[in-house]
């Protein structure tokens, strides 16, 4: 049976939007303020408080709503996110740091995502087809006076052994994250979305999955598009 929504959450909300403190908001609900702040955060009302913000500063000055430039003009450095970023980091760096969230479980949840995509990642790249699937490599080639070239060989069981024990630290570290997860998200039960409630049972599902516990896997796109989304 799904979660009635939380109340105070769509109060804290309406209060926020409506341009008040968030150690005001706590202290009318009677909550404490990190978890006011916590569900600012989670549900992300800045950006609609700042869309509001943006339409009533158009109204004033007698222009449209959403006709605005949200960055403001080109070297306007009130418009930064962060002075110290904007000085010394990248423009691709700031792009991430300006989507990023600083949500505990959110965090996690990205960590996660990336752990099992690097898992799938690895079954396809180091796949052994059989015991007879050999790689042979050059690796040096010697020039001058003396000439010559180096070869490595790789048998399909030395392949095999590096794989099993990488996919095995891996899979390992995996784990312990979602543990981690799951820790965090019932240590903050009452505050956690939907969203991220039902994440950890479908990464479970799928890490199942991919170890061999529930099934074999038989298509690999499949749960790429679990990690990535559908296709486009």
């Amino acid at each position: 049976m799904p979660r009635k929504p939380d109340e105070r959450i769509t109060q804290a909300k309406e209060l926020y939007l409506k341009g008040m403190k968030l150690v005001e908001i706590a202290s009318q609900l009677n909550l404490p303020e990190g978890t006011v702040r916590r569900w600012k955060s989670t549900h992300k009302w800045e950006s609609e408080r700042s869309g509001k913000k943006s339409e009533r500063s158009e109204r004033k000055k007698g222009g449209q709503p959403g006709n605005h430039n949200a960055t403001g003009p080109p070297g306007n450095k009130n418009a930064e996110k962060h002075g110290l970023f904007a000085k010394y980091l990248p423009e691709e760096t700031k792009d991430i740091i300006n989507q990023m969230t600083l949500d505990p479980l959110d965090i996690l949840w990205d960590n996660i995502q990336i752990a099992y995509a690097a898992i799938v990642r690895a079954q396809q790249i180091m796949y052994v087809r059989d015991r007879d699937d050999k790689t042979t490599e050059k690796v040096e080639v010697k020039v001058g006076k003396i000439m010559g070239e180096k070869w490595e060989v790789q048998q399909a069981w030395d392949k095999q052994a590096n794989f099993l024990k990488a996919q095995a630290r891996a899979q390992s570290e995996l784990r312990s994250l979602i543990k981690q997860y799951d820790e965090l998200l019932h240590k903050n039960w009452e505050l956690a979305s939907e969203e991220q409630i039902g994440r950890i049972a479908h990464m479970k599902a799928q890490t199942d999955k991919l170890t061999g516990n529930n099934q074999e896997i038989e298509d690999m796109d499949e749960i790429e598009g679990d990690i990535y989304g559908s296709g486009s």
